[in-house]
Parts: C-alpha cells; structure tokens; sequence
C-alpha cells in the first residue's frame, strides 16, 4: 500500500501525519511525504521572449532546500520508516494539481491531508485543496480537519 501524505509547512497540518503514521506501521505501507511549494519563479518578458530572473531561480532552490529539510525532519520526529519512505516536493502555482498529478504518477491507493473545513462561502471566495483532491482522485482522501485556534 502507498500512502501520500501533503503537509504545508504548518505544525497543525501534521495532525494528518500522525494519523497516516500509524497507518504505515500496522499496513507495512509506504509513505510518500510531499510538500507543494508555489510557482516563485519570476519571468520578465523581452520582445517575443521570457526569461527567468536569477533571483526568482534562487528564490525558488532556497524554497525546495527549505522543504526538503522539513519533510526529512518529519520523517526523523514520526519515526517513519526510511526505507519505506519517499519525501516529494512539488511546485506548483497549484497545489491540488501537483498533489493529484504526484498521486497518479506514483501510484498512489490512499491520501491523507489536512483541511481548513471552510464555510461554502470561504470556499467560493479561497478554494480547497482537499475539496478539489477529494473531487478529482479516484483512491480514498482523507481531510483530516485543521484544529480551530
């Protein structure tokens, strides 16, 4: 079995982690961690060309160095098992698509993730990521919702 949990960066996201955590142990799963950084790379247009701007490039090697630090301190703090697990980092401008598109392309049979559990109008106005998984995956997704502050 392989188990794709997407984290943010937040504490209160692995809440979703340590639930898949104890899913890893008892089915002998295989975790993937992914985290989704956004789109930094800046373009500047010239005549009929674009290019990237060095510091956009740089920006966006700090942000993937950044979260692959954390995704492998999660694995140490989790005790997942590193030889079972995989830590992915994604970028994209969106995170539902990497987070299907890095699902299909691994096969993926089960996702846990967090969830803001927005009101329908807070949805309208910001989206869901777990909302827009749920919707387009055909393995199970759990939405694990975020603790309220």
């Amino acid at each position: 079995m392989r188990i794709l949990v997407a984290v943010d960066g937040s504490a209160e996201c692995e809440v979703s982690l340590r639930i898949a955590a104890r899913w890893v142990g008892v089915l002998n799963a295989h975790v993937y961690l992914l985290q989704v950084t956004d789109g930094l790379v800046s373009t500047r247009a010239c005549g009929n060309h674009e290019f990237q701007c060095a510091e956009g490039v740089e920006a966006e090697v700090l942000a993937m160095k950044k979260a692959r630090i954390y995704l492998d301190e999660l694995v140490s703090r989790y005790e997942l098992p590193a030889h079972r697990t995989r830590c992915l980092v994604g970028r994209s401008d969106s995170a539902a698509k990497e987070i299907i598109t890095i699902a299909q392309n691994n096969g993926i049979d089960f996702i846990v993730m967090s969830s803001h559990c927005r009101s329908w109008l807070g949805q309208s106005i910001q989206g869901s990521v777990c909302s827009e998984v749920v919707c387009s995956m055909v393995c199970p997704v759990l939405c694990v919702p975020l603790p309220h502050a």
